[in-house]
């Protein structure tokens, strides 16, 4: 059971990882001013921002794995990550007119962040939770 654990923590983090370096690729290449079509050079300081933005999520999320609050109370735990995570992409959304590409790929992975959140992590739940009964009862 704990070896299953590892696995989610594990693709948690890859998850993050995968998200940083999408909107590092697309923070690296220079890009078309919108009016102007001047090419315009990346801002990093504004790339890490939008890093930085992405990574509140997975932050809070590996602190609470490392605290007792997910043990003790894992649905307030996954209500305060969703609220993060509602907020980030509040956050995302706010900045998303005429903005450089690195933010549509923080807009895009929020996406997916939240697909996986709020879809893929329930379902894993619900599986694990089903999975145990069915190792206590035999």
């Amino acid at each position: 059971m704990t070896q299953a654990k590892f696995i989610a923590a594990y693709i948690f983090n890859l998850l993050w990882l995968l998200g940083l370096l999408h909107i590092g690729y697309y923070g690296s290449k220079p890009y078309p001013h919108y009016i102007s079509d001047e090419m315009i050079s990346p801002d990093f300081q504004a790339m890490l921002m939008a890093c930085a933005i992405y990574s509140l999520y997975f932050i809070c999320g590996n602190v609470l794995r490392l605290i007792p609050f997910w043990r003790n109370m894992p649905y307030w735990a996954y209500t305060l990550l969703s609220a993060i995570l509602i907020f980030q992409c509040f956050a995302a959304f706010i900045g998303a007119m005429h903005a450089p590409p690195y933010w549509g790929a923080l807009i895009i992975s929020c996406m997916f962040t939240l697909l996986a959140h709020f879809v893929f992590y329930p379902i894993y739940a619900l599986c694990q939770k089903y999975a145990q009964k069915k190792n206590t009862a035999s």
